[in-house]
This record gives structure tokens, C-alpha cells and sequence, in this order.
């Protein structure tokens, strides 16, 4: 028998050591970069992959907020029928306004173990509810204005934003465009 190793004290080397803060630095200026890119832009959106149509074309769900009037668009590019009758997309693929569509073969392979956000009838059925919240004019709008929360709700189904450099996170966007917050609300609830 090896004896107790339990140490229950630390020595004083380890007690009196500093961390270098240099990561936490590093983070914090990087905040403030995509803070600052989200005072820069007057729209942001995206589209995610529901599926593909029997005849293999892609099927989007969008959603656009302009600056300015705070102002949410949101729409399908296919009939909710038709997409329901369609192949649905294994795993989350979001793109940003205006940047080229992912390739369609790659999107649509089979499901891997480490895949997330798989569109299913359930799925379609969350967006359809949402976007009809979006497109009414008073439901989780203040004044008209699209609510921080309507927006945190549509950002993070659709398209969240992106971590690389000069492109926005949901976060900055609502936290810098001062978005209204209205009362709470529940997709399904």
C-alpha cells in the first residue's frame, strides 16, 4: 500500500502564482471588434437549409432586420406543403445575407454522430409559428419594432452570425442596435 497521498494544503508557490492575463485580454479586444462590425452594418440577416426539393432544389427559411426601422422580414423560399414533402436537411447549415450558398451534396449527406440542428416536421412546425409571430404587426413588437426577444427567437433559429473576422454575432447585433424589449413571450406557449 502506497500510503495517503491526499494533500490538503497547497504550497505557497502555488497560492501566490498570477495567471497572465493576456487570453482574457485577447477575448475582450475581439468583443469589441464585432461590436464595432455591428455599429458598421444597416442590415443583418441569413438563411438556413431546410431541405431540397424532390427535384433538388434548395429550400431556405430568411429573415432580414434593418438598422434603422428595426424592421424584421422574415419568409421561405417554398410553400410549407412542399416542404413538409421534401428532404430535409440532416444537420444545421446557415449561411449570412449575401454570401454563397453551401454546396448542396456536402449539406444534404447523411447524418453523422456529431452532427447538430437536423430539420424534422417538428422543426418546420417551430419556424411556421415563429414567422407567423414575426409577421404579425403587433405580436412581440414594441411600436411597431421588432423585440429583442422576437429577434434573439428568429436570430438563433435561422442564422446566429459568425465568429470569423469583419462578420457580426446576434449578440453585438442586439445589444448595439438597441433593440426594444417587449414582454416576454413563448413560441409555443
Amino acid at each position: 500500500m502506497a500510503g495517503n497521498t491526499f494533500k490538503a494544503f497547497s504550497k505557497r508557490e502555488e497560492r501566490n502564482h498570477t495567471t497572465s492575463t493576456d487570453s482574457r485580454e485577447k477575448f475582450l479586444a475581439w468583443q469589441e471588434e464585432k461590436k464595432a462590425i455591428a455599429n458598421d452594418l444597416y442590415i443583418f440577416g441569413g438563411r438556413r437549409l431546410l431541405g431540397v426539393t424532390k427535384k433538388g432544389t434548395p429550400i431556405y427559411a430568411t429573415y432580414v432586420v434593418d438598422r434603422d426601422t428595426l424592421d424584421i422580414q422574415v419568409g421561405l423560399t417554398h410553400e410549407m406543403k412542399t416542404i413538409r414533402q421534401s428532404e430535409l436537411c440532416p444537420r444545421k447549415i446557415t449561411v449570412g445575407l449575401n454570401e454563397t450558398s453551401p454546396d448542396i451534396g456536402w449539406s444534404m449527406r447523411p447524418k453523422m454522430k456529431g452532427d447538430i440542428g437536423e430539420v424534422t416536421q417538428k422543426t418546420l412546425s417551430y419556424i411556421e409559428d415563429l414567422f407567423a409571430i414575426a409577421e404579425s404587426p403587433t405580436m412581440a413588437k414594441v411600436k411597431g419594432k421588432c423585440s429583442s426577444l422576437l429577434f434573439m427567437w428568429v436570430s438563433n433559429c435561422i442564422y446566429t452570425g459568425s465568429t470569423e473576422k469583419n462578420k457580426a454575432l446576434w449578440h453585438d447585433i442586439k445589444t448595439q442596435w438597441r433593440f426594444p424589449s417587449g414582454a416576454y413571450f413563448s413560441v409555443w406557449g
